[in-house]
């Protein structure tokens, strides 16, 4: 009965399969989730495999705790067919059924090559590999591993992006603000577990159906979000994302030359610490007139790392002790000032020195 109101099958007593075929040409608000084809190597660091070895992921859960005692009821699977989405959401209706149910959805997940998830790689996953062990199968194959398994977590990169400049990073407000999409009646994530009890303790299928219709509208959204996040790390600017997180991200990843290109033409929007990575990565390049301009730019306002470099660059590159010096004095006082002004004045008294001795020779 169970499986007719919420349009699935019933692979075993307590197990639940609901299975949908959407569309990918269709857009999700302002990109089309076929972009993630293309784009998901611009967020993955590891090896790309091919499309059809990619499995998105989403959980509903018996709470946000995590561990033992939380229960994975709903597993939302997705996968890149063609110009389709093939989506599998696998529901447990009750408690002793949880072998059966963790056995079809191990198997789709050991089967794929690299797992996309928003949050999944420290929630949903470990979660998943926690019950699988508790609870899992055990018969000749053992217990599906999905432990190492490689994972783009989306909630990462958007964090990376827009952290610093977002209200939150929820799921919701990536959808709202990147994708361009409001969702309309969806059943809030939080009253899952209150839904799945109502079934469990008096059979009520209504409010399951909430859950499933919200669980599939997150799946939906992940492969549109990755070319949304792909074009905020490319174009931070339009995107409205932190420019400097973004730089600084490319740089740890060894692209200086993109991170080095975003701040110098986003150099008006940038603040002090992006300014100073501008200026770091012009030094790296031994653009030293470069960094130098936006050091003494800052060190106008008195900024302590601006002031910093100059001393160093005047003491270790020019050779101008009286200059580093002089910006060493407009440090913050503090031993790191002291010890800095002592060094330089020893080495201006040794330098006198030589001079007079030199003169004493000749």
């Amino acid at each position: 009965t169970l499986a007719l109101a919420l349009g699935g099958e019933a692979l075993a007593p307590g197990v639940l399969r609901v299975e949908r075929r959407l569309d990918l040409h269709e857009a999700q608000g302002r990109f089309r989730p076929t972009a993630c084809v293309t784009a998901l190597p611009t967020l993955w660091e590891g090896p790309v495999c091919a499309p059809e070895g990619w499995l998105f992921l989403d959980t509903e859960t018996s709470g946000l705790a995590g561990g033992t005692g939380t229960w994975a009821f709903l597993t939302g699977l997705a996968r890149l067919e063609g110009a389709s989405l093939l989506l599998r959401q696998y529901l447990l209706t009750r408690l002793d059924a949880e072998p059966g149910y963790l056995a079809a959805v191990g198997t789709e997940l050991e089967g794929a090559d690299l797992l996309v998830s928003f949050n999944g790689k420290s929630f949903d996953g470990p979660l998943l590999a926690t019950r699988l062990r508790l609870a899992g199968p055990r018969g000749e194959r053992g217990c599906p591993r999905i432990d190492g398994k490689a994972h783009l977590d989306l909630l990462h990169p958007l964090r990376r992006a827009f952290g610093s400049v977002w209200p939150d990073c929820r799921l919701a407000t990536a959808e709202e603000r990147l994708l361009g999409l409001r969702r309309n009646g969806d059943l809030p994530g939080s009253e899952a577990p209150a839904a799945w009890l109502a079934w469990l303790r008096r059979g009520e299928s209504g409010p399951l159906k909430g859950v499933l219709g919200h669980n599939r509208s997150d799946l939906v959204s992940l492969p549109a979000l990755v070319p949304a996040l792909a074009w905020a790390l490319r174009e931070p600017g339009p995107a409205g994302a932190d420019v400097t997180s973004v730089a600084r991200h490319h740089r740890q990843r060894g692209d200086t030359a993109t991170a080095l290109a975003l701040l110098d033409r986003y150099r008006d929007r940038l603040d002090t610490a992006g300014l100073m990575e501008l200026a770091s990565l012009h030094r790296r390049r031994g653009d030293w007139e470069a960094a130098k301009a936006t050091w003494k730019r800052l060190a106008e306002g008195g900024e302590p790392a601006a002031l910093e470099a100059l001393a160093k660059y005047l003491e270790h590159q020019a050779g101008d002790y009286r200059g580093a010096l002089a910006f060493a004095r407009r440090l913050p006082a503090g031993g790191a000032r002291d010890r800095r002004c002592r060094r330089l004045i020893g080495r201006l008294e040794r330098a006198a020195l030589k001079r007079r001795s030199r003169g004493q020779y000749t």
